[in-house]
């Protein structure tokens, strides 16, 4: 069934929207959520939540795109649910991509004020229209799904070196853009 379709049962109000979701998108979102959570039952929890999230938001929401909307709602419940019950402990592949993505960023970027993240925000998502589309969806797929490279240069059609170069690259002209910006400064030179 399409996603256009699956969106109208929703519309309808039509239960068979979420067993149609279930088959065609459930072990997508069980990857999405096992990039974040490790305990199987806590990914299932997720998958579970997003039928119910689905339903109560279409409609009015009419998304786009069905299967990104679907792993925005996951990731976010996956997000919540580590951050809700501490578990960052246990999620060790997702803190080690934050880390990586991070590395470029010294302590001087502070994440925690609304209005930088917001700014970083917009400039991240401007630098990312700039790239490639092959370079941009390996950038997401690493840093928004939370893949792991191996299987970032597996879904793409590339050898791991290259993956890495491309993403080496990317977070380069981020920050040199976060810098430009005047978001990011280097050690010893802040405003």
């Amino acid at each position: 069934m399409t996603d256009e379709r699956i969106i109208e049962l929703f519309f309808e109000r039509d239960e068979k929207a979420l067993s149609e979701i279930q088959a065609k998108y459930e072990n997508f979102s069980l990857t999405v959520a096992s990039n974040i959570l490790s305990m199987r039952e806590d990914r299932e929890e997720c998958v579970n939540d997003m039928l119910l999230a689905l339903w109560n938001a279409i409609p009015p929401e009419r998304p786009r795109s069905l299967k990104s909307y679907i792993a925005k709602i996951v990731r976010n419940l996956a997000l919540k649910k580590s951050r809700s019950e501490n578990l960052w402990r246990r999620c060790v592949n997702f803190t080690d991509t934050v880390d990586e993505f991070l590395e470029e960023l010294p302590d001087t970027f502070d994440l925690c004020e609304q209005f930088e993240a917001a700014l970083a925000g917009r400039i991240i998502n401007e630098m990312l229209e700039t790239l490639p589309g092959h370079e941009r969806q390996i950038f997401v797929l690493r840093y928004y799904f939370g893949e792991n490279v191996a299987a970032v240069a597996d879904d793409m059609g590339f050898t791991v070196g290259k993956v890495k170069s491309i993403l080496m690259r990317t977070r380069k002209k981020l920050a040199d853009k976060l810098k430009k910006e005047g978001i990011l400064y280097e050690k010893g030179k802040q405003n």
